[in-house]
């Protein structure tokens, strides 16, 4: 698993090196407007109704997954080279655009990579890596490009140096790929399209609420993305330098919520998991709102690893329990597309709309009611998928 470990680490690296301060590059550097911020993001999520869904339904078909790999992170280099010269609005949006359509397929092809190899693993015989201590290198990953970035921007460098220690990342993700191990061949079926086999189990009546409330908190998640970076530098007053590290310091302890994970699932389930970290991305968010001082926003970072087990880690692993081979890729494809993608495009323009009638205080207000929306339908109207271990088969009947 170190191969994978280390695309985890590389491709997490280009979204630590952007997330951050990509709102605020597009503020000081490019002139976005508040409403033209929020429309960039949903541009930028735009790709992932189609490309996560065409790349895993091409890896679904046998394609090799670490070559489409190569490829969307040779995109996404490009592309994010053409941001750091681009000083014209309509380009900087299309640039947007063409960096979803590249990066975001990446994502759910990583995912189902792991759990191909696992299960090729476990059928050897062979002790399998659970899948938080490998995804937890992605984390890792993230925190990095802050740590590079903080001397050069304390010195007065624009933020426009995200873009080049992105596009390293991107070129270091590429080469790795070649070095991910091959996984088993996926489609045993080939006249039956993975694709329909994945939407038929996503929205079973078994995975159906669980959706529905992800979906509902990802309208949250994108409206504290998008404009926690101006929240912080415009409201709680933040030197630009200190934005990332503060960031930061939530995701350094997702690294011990992420290793413990397995220890909390054992105590209070999957579904727990999920309840709590929704519950505490909306008491974060409403926390900040009401005192937009620098050290509650630095308190309010500590529980951030319980967020990220809720949004994206625990819902993967739900999924995968409702896979089969045949669809092993295809099913996270779809999720990130009808869950994820629909999300954070309509996430993008709500938060935007609500920052320009409103503020940035009142944009997390409605991020914060979004996400315990999103709490309160996962505790009581989704019930648990149980682990492949404890069915026989797949806990999902394929249509």
């Amino acid at each position: 698993m170190a191969p994978l470990k280390r695309q985890f680490f590389f491709s997490f690296g280009v979204i630590g090196s952007v997330m951050p301060l990509m709102t605020v590059f597009l503020r000081e550097q490019v002139g976005f407007e508040y409403l033209e911020i929020g429309f960039a993001m949903a541009l930028m999520n735009v790709p992932m109704l189609c490309s996560p869904v065409i790349l895993t339904l091409l890896a679904d078909r046998s394609v090799d997954a670490r070559r489409i790999l190569a490829i969307a992170f040779a995109c996404s280099a490009v592309v994010l080279a053409g941001m750091a010269i681009s000083t014209v609005v309509w380009i900087t949006l299309g640039l947007f655009l063409l960096h979803g359509l590249a990066f975001f397929a990446m994502l759910p092809l990583q995912d189902a990579h792991y759990f191909r190899l696992a299960e090729k693993e476990r059928a050897a015989g062979s002790e399998v890596t659970d899948y938080p201590y490998v995804r937890v290198w992605g984390t890792v990953g993230f925190i990095v490009p802050s740590l590079l970035l903080f001397i050069p921007l304390a010195n007065g460098a624009s933020t426009q140096s995200i873009l080049p220690c992105a596009v390293g990342f991107a070129i270091l993700s590429l080469l790795n790929s070649f070095t991910l191990p091959p996984a088993p061949s996926a489609n045993t079926k080939p006249n039956r399209l993975p694709t329909r086999l994945a939407f038929g189990a996503l929205f079973s009546p078994s995975a159906r609420w669980l959706c529905i409330g992800l979906f509902i908190a990802f309208l949250g998640s994108s409206t504290y993305y998008a404009f926690i970076g101006n929240f912080m530098s415009e409201v709680a007053g933040v030197p630009n330098n200190w934005i990332g590290i503060i960031i930061n310091i939530g995701v350094t302890l997702e690294i011990g919520f992420t290793l413990l994970m397995p220890w909390v699932q054992r105590k209070i389930r999957l579904k727990g998991i999920l309840v709590l970290g929704l519950g505490y991305m909306a008491l974060r968010m409403f926390v900040m709102a009401w005192f937009p001082i620098p050290a509650v926003v630095i308190i309010a970072q500590l529980g951030h690893g319980l967020e990220i087990l809720a949004l994206y880690i625990g819902p993967i692993m739900f999924i995968d329990r409702l896979a089969s081979a045949e669809f092993r890729s295809s099913i996270q494809g779809v999720f990130m597309m009808t869950v994820g993608g629909l999300s954070k495009i309509f996430g993008g323009v709500l938060s935007g709309l609500v920052v320009t009638w409103s503020s940035l205080t009142g944009a997390l207000m409605f991020g914060g009611a979004m996400a315990l929306a999103g709490a309160l339908i996962v505790a009581f109207l989704f019930r648990q998928i149980p682990p492949r271990d404890e069915t026989a088969g797949n806990p999902i009947p394929s249509p």
